[in-house]
């Protein structure tokens, strides 16, 4: 079987030689060193016990045998050199469909402008968008996930994207009810609104860990807008990302020495050797924003 596609790939070259009318011209259409082309055409006037080409002059022309076996196969070769060529265009299109599973806040705040240049770049591209903060881990290589959590992602490809810093915030109105808040302790014992459940809060100094405490949340709410606005009107605090807090007028930040700590999402896809063009592309592109925005803030935090 090796030696009847060897024998094919070599019919290929020995057209192409033909055609072009010498090694030389040969090899650079075929991207090959032309000792190469020189070697296989001769295997394959051994293999085939046939004389195919000689030498008139500088040029390498056909055999009577040789113009032969050329217009017999050449045709042959032509449909299956456009066959190739027409899978290589296909299976380089980006088409088809994708998902992508993002809680509503993180698409508003980061991710819509790519995901709209994106669609306006390959029209072919169906996206099936899902804003909720939900866990969906991807069941198919077209689905892709963009959470803080990869507890139960150890068989997934998870590649490290937005990085958010979080204050603590209250409204002006709730702050002056509360009095004095000097400390974490005196924080934690005010009314809490938070995006889930966990109550385990770390405070962070000077980029270490510095104590951590348990909070009892009055309100829960699973989106951060949702959070911002029952902060805004004065129903607790709330452990906010600097970029949107900062959005909201009437809010200030307590504590200003003390932040949760970085928050690290993540995209999240199957592993696969080969990623439908479109699934790679996407990544490329959310990828791509994440280093954009990451040395922005960087910056940011330098001219500070």
């Amino acid at each position: 079987m090796d030696s009847i596609f060897g024998s094919v790939d070599d019919l290929f070259l020995f057209c192409k030689v033909v055609e072009q009318g010498s090694l030389q011209k040969a090899a650079h259409v075929l991207n090959l060193p032309q000792s190469t082309v020189s070697r296989r055409l001769a295997a394959l006037e051994t293999r085939l016990d046939l004389r195919l080409l000689e030498k008139k002059g500088r040029e390498l022309t056909p055999t009577e045998v040789g113009k032969l076996a050329f217009e017999n196969i050449s045709s042959g070769m032509e449909q299956i050199e456009s066959g190739i060529e027409s899978l290589t265009e296909q299976t380089n299109q980006v088409s088809g469909r994708v998902k992508l599973s993002i809680p509503h806040s993180f698409f508003r705040s980061f991710v819509a402008p790519t995901i709209e240049k994106f669609l306006k770049t390959y029209p072919k591209v169906h996206l099936d968008l899902v804003l909720n903060n939900d866990q969906s881990k991807p069941e198919t290589d077209r689905d892709l996930l963009i959470t803080f959590d990869i507890e139960d992602m150890d068989d997934m490809i998870t590649r490290p994207i937005f990085t958010a810093r979080h204050g603590f915030f209250a409204s002006q109105e709730y702050v002056q009810q509360c009095g004095t808040i000097s400390t974490p302790t005196d924080l934690v014992a005010l009314d809490w609104v938070t995006i889930d459940q966990k109550n385990k809060l770390p405070f962070f100094r000077n980029g270490k860990l510095h104590e951590e405490h348990l909070i009892n949340p009055r309100l829960i709410v699973n989106d951060l807008r949702a959070v911002i606005d029952a902060v805004s009107r004065g129903l607790g605090v709330a452990s906010l990302p600097l970029r949107h807090a900062k959005e909201a007028t009437n809010l200030v930040q307590l504590l200003p020495e003390y932040h949760r700590g970085d928050r690290q999402s993540f995209l999240v896809y199957k592993a696969r050797k080969y990623q439908p063009n479109a699934v790679r592309v996407l990544i490329k592109a959310l990828l791509e924003e994440s280093a954009f925005l990451d040395k922005a803030i960087t910056r940011r935090k330098d001219a500070n």
